[in-house]
């Protein structure tokens, strides 16, 4: 079910704050998640450029990204997944970057194949989930000559 099908279904959303003011559709995702979309109670979008070369906390969104895909039903956003192979890449963990392009498409891959595509964006056309589809190759191929 989609957050959308959620936000719906719920009796009495709080979509206002107390002091009158609509709420961020990151706080909804947040309230509805349990929390799935925060790292260290800040959104994920928020740290993307302030820690973007911040390993740590780019595998945290990520983590973040996969848990709110998963309670919300959002697809996880390829950001995150690519600044960690990137990032890894830079400190030549291969295998690393491996890891995080491979679960960013099975995830992608295994949330179409639930959901379908019908009415919503299809982000595996779009250049972030290329390039981490043609990072994984390259990886793939320095991870073979660095063993």
């Amino acid at each position: 079910m989609n957050l959308l099908s959620k936000l719906f279904r719920t009796k009495s959303p709080q979509v206002h704050k107390p002091s009158g003011e609509s709420k961020a559709s990151g706080e909804l995702i947040a309230e509805l998640t349990g929390g799935a979309n925060l790292v260290e109670g800040r959104r994920t979008w928020e740290l993307a450029e302030q820690r973007k070369d911040d390993l740590h906390y780019m595998k945290e969104c990520c983590e973040a990204e996969l848990k709110t895909m998963e309670k919300a039903g959002l697809v996880a956003a390829p950001y995150y997944f690519e600044r960690v192979a990137i990032l890894s890449r830079k400190e030549k963990n291969y295998e690393q970057e491996v890891a995080y392009c491979e679960r960013y498409i099975a995830a992608v891959e295994s949330y179409y194949r639930t959901d379908g595509t019908e009415g919503i964006a299809d982000v595996r056309k779009g250049p972030r989930f290329q390039a981490i589809v043609k990072r994984l190759k390259k990886a793939k191929e320095l991870l073979g000559r660095a063993e």
